[in-house]
């Protein structure tokens, strides 16, 4: 986590913490290579920005209870099981800055351990005892599968389009987001037209943290962003910078993307990075990805100005802001 969003989630931090120790309890059982596994993502830490939306949902009118730390720790669970299971189909080597989970323990392992994830977070769910909240959770694990399966048949270069773009991010990221805000708001006791509100909101947020996180791709190394650069290029995933120069570019600038986009592992990824930039693709992304975050601010002006409020606003800016 870096400095910047630790000092924003720094209201936050004693429930962050509460939030690691029950996906501790719930993940753990005594055996080895189950503990091991499942815990491996957990050891360096993330962003925790899903956890924080349920905490800060919730305690938009009312304080944070004991169900409310624990299901910020199932959509944590629910999250870091597929990273695990993307991992896996799109064979990165590294997660969070170190080995993902198919590279230190092997697929078979991987496979498993994400199961098992999901699995606990659902149980998590299911004792909350609540049909609103275990029918978002559902729906968005559900979503997030599709999503990968749409990936796999619509980003290639011949399929995809940004309407199939915004669809592939919407089930694999924002559904969860929007669906972490959702629960919170739900257990924090929201109105249905604040709810709704709320999970448009993190939709939003979704969209802008993933649009991001792809454009990001063109201007870090690995070292900086803690996994491989330029991966999903060279597994035939086409993301928005691309697409904008598919649309917009040059002759010659869409000549290159599809050369290379046949032979990725080929690709000269330094002249890619630079074409991205010269060619206006990576400042389209980046001012796509701050209108859903302007969206996103908009969604939450009903609200009456609180703690939790502002550093909603602080996470939405944080996250089109951020240099990692």
């Amino acid at each position: 986590m870096s400095d910047i969003l630790r000092n924003i989630l720094a209201p936050l931090s004693d429930d962050l913490e509460r939030v690691n120790q029950r996906i501790k309890k719930h993940l753990e059982t005594g055996v080895p290579l189950i503990d091991n596994s499942a815990m491996h993502l957990f050891a360096k830490g993330g962003k925790n920005i899903r956890a924080s939306l349920v905490i800060l949902t919730a305690g938009l009118k009312g304080e944070s209870s004991e169900r409310v730390i624990d299901l910020a720790a199932a959509v944590e669970i629910i999250h870091a099981a597929s990273l695990v299971h993307d991992d896996i189909i799109d064979k990165s080597f590294l997660r969070r800055g170190d080995l993902s989970v198919h590279s230190k323990f092997g697929d078979k392992v991987a496979v498993l351990a994400g199961d098992y994830m999901y699995s606990t977070a659902v149980n998590i769910t299911v004792k909350n005892n609540h049909a609103k909240i275990l029918e978002a959770i559902s729906d968005s694990t559900k979503e997030m599968v599709k999503g990968e399966l749409y990936q796999m048949e619509y980003s290639n270069i011949d399929k995809i389009s940004e309407e199939r773009y915004y669809n592939i991010i919407d089930r694999k990221t924002g559904r969860l987001m929007a669906t972490s805000a959702y629960i919170g708001a739900v257990e924090g006791g929201c109105s249905e037209e604040e709810c709704v509100l709320l999970f448009n909101m993190g939709l939003d947020l979704g969209y802008a943290f993933q649009i991001v996180d792809d454009t990001f791709d063109f201007s870090e190394s690995s070292d900086v962003t803690g996994k491989d650069v330029g991966n999903d290029f060279k597994d035939g995933k086409i993301t928005l910078p691309f697409i904008y120069i598919l649309n917009k570019g040059t002759a010659e600038e869409r000549d290159y993307i599809k050369k290379f986009s046949l032979a990725p592992d080929d690709a000269d990824w330094e002249s890619i990075k630079k074409m991205i930039h010269s060619s206006g693709a990576f400042s389209y992304s980046m001012n796509k990805a701050k209108e859903y975050a302007e969206r996103a601010k908009k969604r939450i002006e009903i609200f009456d100005n609180s703690v939790n409020k502002g550093i909603i606003e602080d996470l939405i800016s944080f996250v089109v802001e951020r240099n990692y």
